[in-house]
């Protein structure tokens, strides 16, 4: 095994990962942002 393979691998490995936290990142912050805005309409709502 060279280690342009190893190199290529890793390469590979921590791009796949990057991309899928990147992923999840934007689904589940998007979802507390809203969560954000809805319990701050709420708490809106409530003190009228």
């Amino acid at each position: 095994m060279s280690w342009i393979l190893v190199w290529k691998i890793v390469l590979i490995f921590v791009l796949t990962a990057f991309a899928t936290m990147a992923v999840l990142t934007t689904i589940f912050g998007a979802r507390d942002i809203r969560d954000l805005f809805r319990d701050l309409n709420n708490k809106k709502d409530n003190d009228e």
